[in-house]
């Protein structure tokens, strides 16, 4: 279940139960069900365990004589194992599923919790009576956690595979992201693969090196670096229709230029990747430190400088944080506040006895990592769906929503002062969820308290060689820019992309991106888009939920042509028309829809939502479990 485990003893039973008293009850009683393969633990102590319905989680409780009866039933029935059961009983998990999570539990999410607990892999759907042909090859582009998932699905189904990355190491963002404070925004213990878990994470939310270790792990693990070519950027993708194959055409980082085919291309880049700048005058003009902060150098050192930082997402309030300590004197240019939810935990540092329960003890860490998702997975969803005799009268769209804003406004009122003008800069006058929410990670807002910190609620006018000049008229002197202003939305649109008689990808898109499931276009055969269209599941979890569906719905449409005898699999307009207007008419009862003040990279030119999905993740899951033949050409 763990990946990189050292092997070495388990811990003294003492030395262990004093581990076990810190935790969980009702995580532990999940654990000895699962040890023991028996519903009798949850007979005899399931009614005592209730649950503390606080932040950052639901927590297990119980009187001390139950819960050191569940530890000795523990130490006894560790010493009793032998070799651990292989699969958790559907009947027993759906009793385990609502005692650990201390919610009840719909039948319909069992199997999705179930594999996203990480207790076994994506199970299939399609006949696997024969293997995928020799023949069958698979393109992926882009080394991030998408390619790296991908890849893993190729191994495990013998699929001849070539990654191609344009750096020289796999990792994606976590890669090339090293600006000051850059971290995780989601539970580290769900922030990974549910196949591939780590139970040693050394912060609830790491940050990006320990996350990147993550991911190179994973690569050393699997040798997807045999299977990759490095510092080589995919220029095109052309389909050749009589040969049924694709050739990805590349330049090296020499300069070099090449082509390889491939059956099969699953793109896995994701959509921010161009550095983004505001459209200032004079930008070039400064004569200091100017630098965005997706091309940061580790070797810049602020301390002691006067720092501008230009943004007010979640990059920018990692940047304040870190920056603040150091710096002389700080000065942040909000364009547009964020809503900020504050840090639940008084530090983000796991306790020894949670990585040490989640190396030792066996399902402990699968089931940390299920709660972490269904805190953050569709128990979030109805923060999204508008109320719409609510929204008529609120700034929030509905009564879940407005507990979200009610508890950001405290966080505003507890760090600022109700009322001060400092307040009223940072609160934002569209409801939470109308562009990405922002988790403090601890020291930013109370950063903008401090003496040496100002905060700019507005662009910069202009920037002339001493500094940014105010809307009105100040000049702020400084030694360092920099810019934490985002990133272009590029949905493969720096690719030349040719599909079926010549038409290409961005001609289909035309400003306007759209994807049937699993990242499939019409005149497309054969081409897989992770992070396609529609796809972020923005009401909660992470990219790697969307992943982990992408990369199991290719395998299964893969499975479905062998079962056909098909060289290409391709999607029907038809099918791609319904499923993108389905999309379309469930978006109009999001926030996304009813927040138009937000400025947000969710929407297009238009005013349509293209990046945000409007459905629930386990709607998406069970979407994607197989593919549907009568939506699809198979060739």
């Amino acid at each position: 279940m763990a990946f990189d485990t050292v092997p070495g003893a388990a811990p003294a039973a003492e030395a262990l139960r004093t581990h076990l008293q810190s935790a969980d009850p009702a995580v532990l009683l999940a654990v000895l069900a699962q040890l023991t393969g028996s519903a009798d633990p949850l007979d005899r102590y399931g009614d005592a365990v209730t649950h503390v319905p606080a932040a950052p989680e639901m927590a297990g409780v119980t009187d001390a004589t139950t819960a050191a009866a569940i530890i000795d039933d523990l130490l006894d029935a560790l010493d009793a194992a032998d070799d651990l059961p292989t699969e958790c009983d559907t009947a027993l998990f759906a009793r385990l599923a609502p005692l650990a999570l201390g919610v009840p539990v719909g039948e319909e999410f069992l199997p999705m919790l179930s594999e996203q607990g990480g207790f076994h892999r994506a199970r299939p759907v399609v006949s696997r009576a024969e293997p995928l042909p020799e023949t069958l090859s698979l393109a992926i582009i882009g080394g991030g956690l998408a390619g790296i998932a991908a890849a893993i699905a190729a191994t495990h189904e013998g699929l001849d595979y070539e990654l191609f990355e344009r750096g020289d190491r796999l990792g994606g963002t976590w890669a090339t992201q090293t600006y000051p404070g850059v971290g995780v925004d989601t539970p580290s213990s769900y922030y990974s693969l549910s196949s591939e878990l780590n139970p040693d994470w050394s912060s609830y939310y790491p940050k990006g090196g320990e996350y990147h270790d993550y991911l190179l792990a994973l690569g050393r693990k699997y040798a997807i670096g045999d299977h990759t070519r490095f510092g080589t950027e995919v220029t095109s993708l052309t389909w050749d229709d009589d040969a049924a194959l694709w050739t990805v055409g590349f330049v090296d980082h020499n300069g070099n230029t090449g082509t390889a085919r491939a059956t099969v291309v699953m793109t896995a880049l994701g959509y921010l990747n161009r550095a983004k700048f505001p459209d200032v005058p004079g930008r070039d003009d400064f004569a200091g430190l100017s630098i965005h902060s997706g091309d940061w150098d580790p070797s810049i050192d602020l301390a002691g400088k006067r720092v501008a930082v230009i943004g007010a997402g979640c990059t920018a309030a990692q940047l304040v944080d870190s920056l603040a300590p150091e710096v002389a004197h700080l000065t942040q240019f909000q364009r547009q506040p964020h809503w900020v939810a504050p840090r639940k935990r008084e530090s983000d540092d796991v306790p020894d006895y949670q990585r040490i329960l989640c190396r030792e003890l066996p399902y402990y860490a699968n089931w940390l990592r299920l709660k972490a998702f269904w805190g953050s997975a569709d128990s979030a969803y109805p923060v999204v769906i508008v109320d719409p005799d609510w929204a008529a009268s609120h700034l929030s769209i509905s009564p879940a929503n407005d507990f979200l804003l009610r508890d950001c406004l405290a966080y505003i009122d507890r760090t600022f002062g109700a009322g001060s003008a400092l307040a009223d800069a940072v609160t934002p006058d569209f409801a939470p969820f109308g562009k990405r929410i922002i988790r403090d990670p601890g020291g930013y807002y109370p950063a903008l308290t401090r003496d040496h910190v100002d905060l700019v609620a507005g662009e910069p006018a202009e920037v002339v060689p001493e500094g940014i000049v105010t809307a009105d008229g100040t000049l702020v002197e400084l030694d360092a820019i920099v810019y934490a202003t985002g990133y272009h939305l590029d949905f493969l649109s720096t690719l030349d992309i040719h599909g079926r008689d010549g038409r290409t990808l961005n001609d289909e898109w035309s400003g306007n991106p759209r994807a049937y499931r699993g990242g499939t276009v019409p005149g497309f055969p054969n081409l897989f888009i992770t992070s396609a269209p529609n796809a972020n599941p923005s009401h909660g979890a992470g990219n790697n939920f969307g992943i982990e569906v992408a990369v199991h719905y290719l395998i299964e449409c893969l499975h479905l042509m062998k079962v056909h005898g098909a060289r290409s699999i391709e999607v029907t307009p038809q099918a791609y028309d319904d499923y993108v207007a389905q999309i379309d008419r469930s978006m109009e009862d999001t926030v996304w829809r009813h927040t138009p003040t937000a400025h947000t990279y969710y929407r297009n030119e238009t005013g349509r939502v293209v990046v945000a999905c409007p459905w629930r993740l386990v709607d998406v899951w069970h979407q994607h479990r197989t593919p549907d033949v009568a939506h699809f050409i198979l060739r």
